[in-house]
This record gives C-alpha cells, sequence and structure tokens, in this order.
C-alpha cells in the first residue's frame, strides 16, 4: 500500500466508526484476496513447469553419452576379493549378470543396479550393470569384471563412452 493510503486509513481509524472503515476497506480484501489466490495459482504452474524442466535435464543428461576410464578386475584376485558383488551377486564363475556385463562404479556418479551401455574406442558396444563398487573406483571410473588376470593386464586401461540405460536406485 502507499503513503496515502495508509494515511487514509490512519485517519478513518481514528475519526470514523469502526463500520465505516469496514465497509471502505472490504471491497480491497477481496480483491487482494482473489490476488493472492491467482498468484498463488501461477506460483503452482511455474513449480510444476520447473519439474518438468527438472526431470526432462535428468532425462537428457542419463541419455548422453559420457566419458570414462574403464579397467578390467576378477572375482579371483590373491588378495581382498570374495567373489562377491557390493551387492550380493557372487561373480566367481560368471562375468554377467542377466545378460549385461558386471561393472564397479562410484555409486555417487552411477548408482548400483544402473544399466549402462559402454562404447568403446574400436566402436563396439555392450551393456552393462553396475552392481560391484571398488575402493580405487571414484568418479568416472569403471571396472570391468573379466574372466581371468591375464585377460585383465590385456585389457589394460581404456577410455570408453557410457549412456546410462537405466538409472538404478541411490
Amino acid at each position: 500500500m502507499g503513503i496515502l493510503t495508509n494515511a487514509i486509513i490512519t485517519m478513518h481509524l481514528l475519526t470514523g466508526t469502526p463500520s465505516a472503515v469496514h465497509a471502505e476497506l472490504t471491497p480491497d480484501t477481496q480483491m487482494w484476496r482473489q490476488q493472492a489466490a491467482w498468484l498463488d495459482g501461477e506460483l503452482d504452474k511455474q513449480r510444476e513447469i520447473n519439474q518438468r524442466l527438472r526431470d526432462e535435464i535428468e532425462r537428457l543428461n542419463a541419455t548422453a553419452w559420457q566419458p570414462f576410464e574403464i579397467t578390467a578386475y576378477t572375482a579371483d584376485c590373491a588378495e581382498g576379493c570374495t567373489g562377491v558383488t557390493a551387492t550380493g551377486i557372487d561373480v566367481t564363475q560368471r562375468s554377467h549378470y542377466e545378460g549385461k556385463r558386471v561393472i564397479a562404479a562410484d555409486p555417487s556418479v552411477l548408482p548400483m543396479w544402473s544399466t549402462v551401455e559402454l562404447r568403446f574406442a574400436d566402436g563396439r558396444v555392450e551393456q552393462a550393470i553396475a552392481i560391484d563398487k571398488g575402493g580405487a573406483i571414484k568418479g568416472r571410473k569403471l571396472d570391468y569384471l573379466i574372466g581371468s588376470h591375464s585377460a585383465a593386464v590385456r585389457f589394460g586401461r581404456q577410455k570408453v563412452d557410457v549412456k546410462i540405460i537405466e538409472r538404478g536406485a541411490k
């Protein structure tokens, strides 16, 4: 409200009867309530739009190819390996789970149970599932479960592009 309006209201309060002041303020009050209700509706619409935009950004980020570094590991190393992934899956006799290659990932970057596509430098694309994590796997690094130590050594350290197909639970 403006200074003049405040002055008029103050004058009415000091000199007028309560019913006269109420009668004069009532139309403004109704208008303000209508405006407040309209603004609440507009704010709700804006919140919905913002949420849809956040969801779309997350979807687009999830479908974009992202660069990672990948190494290989085995389930039967000399020390510290149990053959059971961080999610409790026994991988002593296999390198795949439900048809997808097992990978270890940093859960803060790629949550457990995420399904991804790996695109290697030679153009080969393979689906993988993040059901393990490792002490040295931090940030945009992955570990690729492979059958033998010699195969892991041959695999070496590679650059790979990763596309998230389905984000797992955090």
